[in-house]
């Protein structure tokens, strides 16, 4: 029997360690060097992981991001915090790349016997 696990929308209070897993990535602009990557849930918890370890590894003072609200709260006022699809295009090609590749290794079913 194979059995499905939930998306995150889909769960009960007490399933939260089941569902949806998003991996979030820093690049530098110009190298498209990957500074830092987080797995984990959507949350501000996951941007702030981001932003923190980002900024332990670079002096950079100028965020692009794709317009998730939880970058907003997290990132601290005096960086300057760009939103726009056309700056993460390299950004959005390396996640696509990334789920290509781990996708391969880790599927979403399971084997129950």
């Amino acid at each position: 029997m194979v059995v499905r696990r939930k998306k995150q929308k889909h769960c009960l209070p007490e399933e939260l360690e089941a569902g949806d897993c998003w991996i979030a990535l820093s690049l530098a602009q110009l190298s498209g060097l990957i500074l830092t990557g987080r797995v984990g849930k959507h949350t501000d918890e996951l941007a702030q992981e981001l932003v923190t370890s980002t900024q332990g590894k670079t002096e950079c003072q100028e965020w692009g991001t794709d317009g998730w609200e939880s970058y907003q709260r997290v990132l601290p006022n005096e960086v300057e915090h760009y939103i726009s699809k056309t700056l993460t295009q390299r950004l959005e090609r390396t996640n696509g790349i990334l789920r290509q590749q781990t996708g391969r290794t880790a599927s979403t079913t399971e084997q129950i016997w």
